[in-house]
């Protein structure tokens, strides 16, 4: 499942609103929530469709990306997250999504010489190093 830049603007967008526990959003509201994000960030003006946030709704629940979201509807039409901390900015990496992100950084590293680019090397070493942090702290 390809992850776009749009999806990720709706996902964030539905994780504010359901961290925002003085609201009752329904999938309407979440709807207009998302088509608005979507105009503001990339001029797109023919908004979402229920069915996309509810498909969004679901990759969010499930561990496609690693967020299983405790996100759940209350009173029949109301949604909210189970858990009034939770934010998928909190999701902490797991040590398969590491390796991944370590394996990535490999595979950049070996551009380095083709594509001088003296500040790519030192933000790819950062990140290894606090993965490796993350790894052993695990």
């Amino acid at each position: 499942m390809p992850v776009n830049k749009n999806a990720l603007i709706r996902y964030k967008t539905i994780d504010r609103c359901l961290r925002n526990k003085y609201r009752r959003w329904t999938l309407d509201d979440l709807v207009e929530a998302c088509s608005d994000a979507l105009y503001e960030m990339e001029g797109i003006t023919r908004g979402v469709s229920v069915r996309t946030v509810q498909a969004d709704i679901q990759v969010m629940r499930s561990d496609k990306l690693g967020y299983e979201a405790p996100i759940e509807v209350y009173e029949g039409k109301f949604y909210r997250y189970a858990d009034e901390d939770y934010s998928i900015s909190n999701s902490p990496l797991d040590s398969n999504m590491c390796d991944l992100i370590s394996e990535a950084i490999d595979k950049l590293r070996e551009f380095e010489p083709v594509i001088p680019v003296h500040e790519l090397g030192d933000v790819l070493s950062k990140v290894k190093h606090k993965l490796e942090l993350l790894l052993e702290d695990a």
